[in-house]
């Protein structure tokens, strides 16, 4: 006895569709052109590249051991440095530095001089104000030729200090705004927005006033200002930076979302300062800290334009 064997096919089966496609019945024809879009539009998403550690040269031939995360998001990449407190290094941000990284922001976190890696038997007086005008100045650097490589955003620079760090940052963001513009092109002026945690006042001869004294920083970049409000000291000073910044940050009028808002204060309930901030999880300052990245940075429209520094 003979016995026909019906074959049934899958209409996921390859046999199915390339039969669909040549029997041009509607259903089997529009099965056929899913199928030939889904393929065509079919892409591995990137990975994330790994962090790399990396060494950084200042002008006054001082190495500074660093960590990198860069982003799978090209020219459309934040770039984001991040400032330890005194006493502090760049492991304690590699929690935040991942997730920034996630959010295909470009990352990275160094050891001041004298500090982490770099440690050495002390610190000198003059040794802060270098952290400004040379550490900072080489980490831009570095940044700048990720920049020209097509890795980052150069336009869209944040910085991030804790405690010491903070006091760098504004410091440095004052600096930075300093350059004037040539016919070249810009030399600086690239930080946009500043996330202060913990911060201070004034740390072994740098001060807050004298960089607040620059119309940019005090009118034009984004600021987040955290600190834990069972710190009377601290909260105090984040208060009082606050309240200078106030009145150069008016919202238009009917615009008071935090989408709207270039300054803000955030004094989550809690005795916890600097770093710890960002490791106790029930206080989500990370998630903080990637909200205002994504409202003042990421969403703006600054367009990515090849730089070449005058200053190399």
């Amino acid at each position: 006895m003979v016995t026909n064997h019906l074959a049934v096919r899958s209409p996921e089966s390859p046999a199915f569709r390339r039969s669909a496609c040549r029997t041009g019945a509607p259903l089997a024809f529009a099965l056929c052109l899913l199928t030939v879009r889904s393929l065509a539009g079919a892409e591995e998403p990137k990975k994330i590249p790994p962090p790399a550690e990396v060494t950084i040269t200042t002008t006054d031939d001082v190495k500074l051991l660093a960590t990198y995360y860069p982003s799978r998001a090209g020219k459309d990449a934040v770039p984001v440095i991040l400032l330890h407190a005194a006493k502090g290094s760049r492991a304690d941000f590699e929690e935040l530095a991942l997730k920034l990284q996630r959010a295909d922001h470009a990352v990275i976190a160094a050891d001041f001089r004298g500090h982490g890696a770099n440690r050495s038997e002390g610190l000198r007086t003059e040794d802060y104000p270098a952290m400004v005008f040379e550490d900072m100045e080489a980490i831009k650097r570095f940044l700048m030729i990720r920049h020209n490589a097509g890795e980052l955003n150069i336009d869209k620079l944040c910085v991030v200090g804790v405690e010491m760090g903070a006091v760098v940052a504004v410091n440095w963001a004052a600096h930075d705004w300093s350059w004037p513009m040539l016919a070249t092109g810009k030399q600086g002026q690239d930080v946009k927005a500043l996330v202060l945690i913990s911060p201070e006042w004034t740390y072994r001869g740098l001060r807050l006033n004298e960089a607040l004294q620059n119309t940019n920083v005090r009118s034009d970049l984004s600021v987040m200002i955290i600190a834990g409000e069972g710190n009377a000291k601290l909260l105090k000073e984040a208060k009082r930076l606050y309240s200078t910044l106030e009145r150069y940050h008016p919202l238009a009028a009917g615009e008071e979302g935090p989408d709207k808002q270039t300054l803000l204060l955030r004094t989550p309930a809690t005795s916890l300062q600097s770093t710890r901030l960002l490791h106790e999880k029930t206080m989500h300052v990370d998630q903080m800290i990637l909200k205002f990245i994504e409202l003042r940075l990421a969403k703006q429209p600054l367009a990515w334009v090849e730089r070449r520094n005058p200053r190399d």
